[in-house]
């Protein structure tokens, strides 16, 4: 429901664009360093300003005290309800993936869970496939993202919590692909961390909920935290409410409160101190948690997609900031987004945490963490190439995302709008160029400094290419991947646009032409016979559900923030048309080619005519042939 514009909500809007209402809430304790609140401060407002976020709280840890925790700007612009560091709960989303690794490693203590055990040993009521035999998965697998499952989110969420079963039935029903052997790339997966969370249930004989409340968060006296669904009643009513901007309006994100695997992050409710202690323990070797050796297999790198480049220690995410290393993860659902971010070697941490999606707002916290991480990292040095280096040009082309490109619902469609270009330089050197979610990415400059390693010019990111065409990113588990010529998205978009400009004409102009030849009566010019009355129907239809087909896209895209909501919740009218349409489209253009041939044959309508008919059934193929590209047909 679209939030209206009341007066008390125009008031809380203006004083938070004009930066008054950043300053409202939890006050930073009276012992945190003056210059660690004035850089907070400084960060956070101006960010809120910037990307128009209702709100936000940030906490600062060592490993023996919190010292710095803080609220900012509004929890509910309809009440004015301030944002508290302690008080004000979140919906941190896949931050709690660090939470799910935890509790896996807490088994591995016990000896109830191996790393290198096949998981198929561990379930009951339904089995991995044996896609890749003598090639299992195991739970390292599950931790560090490579498992090899195919992706695809659509249905994860939940409107209510009447909708959830069971966990390990969900997995169940849900079993995707596997579309690569284990251990050989990391690639994002939601289905692999809500495995893993089942094993946990499997393994302790606790819903998953019970086991985190009773072994992670009333150890660490984490009161305002929980996986349960429904959330206890005090933490629903401390619930900061979660915004998107439609135009220059907030509005509640829908569809973001609830799912069915809360091992990834669904459902995962917190406030920014209560992640405080859970970061202090990860500081301190496990603290009352995990032991030592666990909270080191959980922040050393397990895997890396490329020697050089960023790796995944289980559950942690491995990033440098000018020579510093840091092990994170971020969350991001529709009307949330956060991070938590550790230093180990410093003993130092960062948890921040924001209530809406604004203008690129989720960017804002990789700003805040890598201007955090700058506080303390050393002079960087970058170093200079070593040994005999390979001509760049073999790495120039188009890069997709493989996470995309695995997706096995039409969620592979943002591939075609996201993609990086590589190219080789004269000098020697590479520039890479692109689309994101947000727009166009900044053009970057590359040197390299060993075969296939690559520093970024005036930069802290590397980027490592691979002799598969895999590209390893600055993102441990979202390489990208070369593409042939025919999967260009160029290619495709050229396509695309021809053959929509030829179907969308045909499809206004057809009927009207139709009509005016039947009032005039002509007769069948000389060589040609007269066609049925109905022949050119299938043409007709084919250009007009291809055109309608193309066109619910266009809404998807238009208001895409407000389409992803449904698209997790499983459907919608405009998802089912997008499914449809196609599928109904190449229904008509099979009946539009038997048509195109008996035309010929038989010699319907004048030469031009059957020139046309075989120009759409052409063109509405081209375009059918490109959307079962990216699943659209099915």
């Amino acid at each position: 429901m679209l939030l209206e514009r009341k007066p008390a909500i125009r008031r809380a809007l203006a004083a938070w664009s004009a930066g008054v209402a950043v300053l409202l809430g939890s006050a930073a304790p009276a012992s945190a360093d003056t210059s660690l609140t004035r850089f907070v401060d400084d960060h956070v407002t101006a960010q809120l300003k910037r990307h128009e976020i209702p709100g936000a709280a940030v906490v600062v840890v060592t490993n023996d005290k919190q010292t710095f925790a803080k609220g900012y700007g509004v929890a509910d612009l309809a009440t004015g309800r301030a944002v508290d560091a302690e008080q004000t709960v979140f919906a941190p989303a896949s931050v709690a993936k660090l939470m799910t690794a935890t509790a896996v490693m807490q088994l591995v203590d016990k000896g109830q869970l191996s790393l290198d055990t096949d998981v198929n040993d561990y379930l009951r009521d339904f089995r991995i496939d044996d896609t890749y035999p003598g090639k299992p998965v195991t739970t390292a697998h599950l931790l560090t993202h490579t498992a090899g499952f195919a992706g695809g989110d659509r249905g994860t969420g939940a409107a209510s919590p009447k909708d959830i079963g069971e966990l390990g039935a969900y997995l169940a029903d849900r079993r995707p692909a596997r579309v690569r052997p284990p251990g050989v790339t990391a690639v994002y997966s939601n289905f692999g961390m809500g495995l893993a969370g089942h094993l946990v249930e499997l393994r302790s004989g606790l819903p998953f909920h019970e086991y985190m409340r009773k072994n992670v968060f009333e150890p660490l006296g984490m009161s305002s935290t929980t996986f349960a669904q429904p959330e206890p009643d005090a933490i629903s009513g401390a619930l900061a409410v979660g915004y998107r901007l439609a135009g220059d309006r907030q509005i509640p994100a829908a569809g973001a409160r609830y799912g069915h695997m809360p091992p990834h992050g669904a459902g995962f409710r917190t406030t920014a101190t209560d992640m405080a202690k859970f970061m202090q323990a990860h500081l301190n070797d496990g603290g009352a948690i995990l032991s030592p050796e666990s909270a080191r297999l959980m922040q050393s790198r397990r895997f890396g997609n490329a020697e050089g480049a960023n790796g995944l220690g289980y559950g942690f995410q491995e990033y440098t900031r000018n020579g510093t290393r840091l092990i994170l993860h971020r969350g991001n659902i529709p009307g949330y987004f956060a991070m938590l971010a550790l230093i180990p070697e410093r003993g130092v941490g960062i948890y921040a945490h924001y209530n809406g999606s604004g203008k690129g707002g989720a960017d804002s916290v990789w700003a805040l963490v890598d201007a955090f991480a700058d506080r303390y990292a050393a002079p960087r040095q970058d170093a200079p190439p070593t040994g005999e280096l390979p001509d760049p040009s073999g790495f120039a082309g188009t890069y997709r995302s493989l996470q995309g490109a695995d997706a096995e619902d039409f969620s592979r469609i943002t591939t075609l709008m996201r993609t990086t270009t590589v190219t080789a330089q004269s000098d020697g050197t590479l520039t890479t160029a692109g689309t994101s979610g947000h727009g166009p990415v900044e053009p970057r400059q590359w040197t390299q400094v060993s075969p296939g390693l690559f520093q970024e010019k005036g930069g802290h990111r590397r980027i490592m290419f691979r002799e598969d065409g895999v590209l390893a990113t600055e993102n441990p588990s979202d390489p990208l991947q070369k593409v042939a010529w025919y999967q260009l998205p160029a290619l495709h978009l050229g396509t695309l646009a021809a053959s929509l400009g030829i179907l969308v004409l045909s499809t206004l102009v057809w009927p009207v032409a139709l009509a005016v030849r039947s009032a005039r009566r002509r007769p069948a010019h000389a060589g040609t016979a007269r066609a049925p009355r109905l022949a050119g129907l299938p043409g007709w239809a084919a250009a007009a559900l291809v055109t309608a087909s193309a066109a619910t896209l266009v809404v998807l895209f238009a208001d895409f923030d407000g389409n992803q909501a449904a698209y997790f919740l499983g459907g919608s009218p405009l998802l089912t048309l997008i499914g449809t349409m196609p599928l109904l489209a190449a229904v008509a253009t099979a009946g539009a080619a038997v048509t195109t041939v008996l035309a010929w044959r038989r010699k319907w309508w004048s030469r031009f005519g059957r020139v046309h008919l075989t120009v759409v059934t052409v063109a509405a193929t081209a375009y059918l042939v490109v959307a079962s590209a990216y699943n659209l047909l099915g």
